[in-house]
């Protein structure tokens, strides 16, 4: 197992040459990150950020532009993939469809087995049997110890009954096994999972969602994992690093994401519904303002509103956090142009003064489309945000 560290990570593609200048695409641009050896990383972020480029470069099937890659103590830039011990599990599964998924599995072992150079009588003897039957086939040391790896791991992810089939005979889901398999087997330093989940179905996702989780605690692994599902990244990372745009936005485990985003972008992606984003005007010391409502902050914010005293901000509050309350002048005016019953909660999508807010309540309510309404927020989780910047401004403590 070891420790993967990137250093000041920058990745550019050609883009299409304008009047007669070839330009470049930064898709990566300073990424810094640290997984520690055994840990569970999840990089998630929106299509297009550059979450999967950052492990096809660290799995050497992309080259650099700059910065350094650390595997374990080894620096890895210029190394082949095949020398940096490291095992990959793609979106689409890459199962060789000729192979049974016992060879399959043993196609990783197989090839760094080749590297072994069996003895002068051991060649002669699988070369004199290989056209005979399986079972009076002379079977090299090299290649018993392959078969019962290639057993180990499909008893650990019971798929044992399946060695002998083909991909094309498998489910979505027992593909993805294989796929995992051929991984495990190789017992590599790191691996590598992009997007392994976005071919299955919901149930099937979730179940293989826990399966590969548990699997790694067994194995004790590093893992880096690919997804732009922020319930595979709340669920299964040890950490997660949010990314946008080719840059890191913020790394934390899931709930200080969750409770203490570091700015805008990862209040508004982490959390479904999303965060609900307020402008109000300051006051100092301790009110805010808006149209529709008026309220006194808790003492916590009176120096950080100093600052931004007669100023704007925005005024950040989950779902979760607003609450049905009678009609004041704190509270806030909504107009319900949406109700959503799933049965444990109810949304109410709604409007303040034209404004998008979405309210999640207990199911008990009887709110119906068109109603007004009236909702209070819960002060203690409210966070508030820099215009400009973009920055949660941090609570004095």
């Amino acid at each position: 197992m070891a420790q993967v560290v990137l250093e000041n990570i920058y990745k550019s593609f050609p883009s299409e040459a304008k009047q007669g200048k070839s330009g470049k695409v930064n898709v990566l641009r300073g990424i810094d990150l640290t997984v520690q050896d055994g840990e569970f990383m999840v990089l998630v972020g929106p299509s297009g950020c550059g979450k999967s480029t950052v492990l096809r470069l660290i799995a050497g099937l992309e080259e650099l532009t700059g910065g350094k890659i650390w595997v374990g103590s080894r620096l890895v830039n210029n190394l082949p993939p095949k020398a940096r011990d490291i095992a990959m599990v793609f979106q689409n599964y890459a199962l060789y469809p000729h192979l049974s998924v016992a060879d399959n599995i043993a196609f990783g072992m197989r090839r760094m087995g080749q590297k072994k150079v069996p003895s002068w009588g051991e060649s002669l003897l699988v070369g004199m049997t290989r056209k005979l039957p399986k079972q009076i086939r002379y079977i090299s040391e090299n290649e018993k110890q392959i078969q019962q790896q290639v057993s180990s791991v499909a008893q650990l992810l019971q798929i044992d009954s399946l060695l002998g089939r083909l991909p094309k005979e498998l489910s979505g889901g027992q593909k993805q096994r294989v796929a995992l398999g051929r991984a495990i087997a190789r017992n590599p330093q790191v691996f590598l999972m992009d997007e392994p989940l976005s071919n299955l179905d919901a149930k099937l996702r979730t179940e293989t969602r826990a399966q590969i989780v548990k699997l790694q605690r067994q194995l004790g692994t590093t893992t880096i994992y690919v997804t732009h599902d922020q319930t595979e990244a709340m669920t299964m990372g040890d950490r997660i690093a949010v990314m946008n745009e080719g840059k890191i936005m913020q790394i934390a485990q899931p709930l200080q994401l969750y409770h203490r985003p570091a700015n805008l972008f990862v209040a508004e992606f982490i959390g479904s519904p999303p965060m609900n984003f307020i402008p109000v005007k300051v006051s100092a010391p301790l009110l805010i303002t808006h149209e529709e409502f008026r309220l006194t902050l808790p003492d916590v914010w009176g120096k950080i509103l100093q600052e931004y005293d007669g100023g704007e901000l925005l005024l950040g509050i989950r779902p979760e956090h607003l609450h049905l309350s009678p009609a004041a002048t704190k509270n806030l005016p909504v107009k319900v142009d949406l109700v959503e019953a799933l049965g444990n909660d109810t949304y109410i999508f709604g409007s303040l003064n034209h404004e998008p807010l979405v309210a999640r309540i207990a199911p008990d309510y009887g709110i119906n489309s068109g109603e007004s309404i009236w909702l209070s927020m819960n002060l203690e989780k409210i966070h508030l945000f820099d215009p400009e910047t973009g920055n949660n401004l941090p609570i004095a403590e």
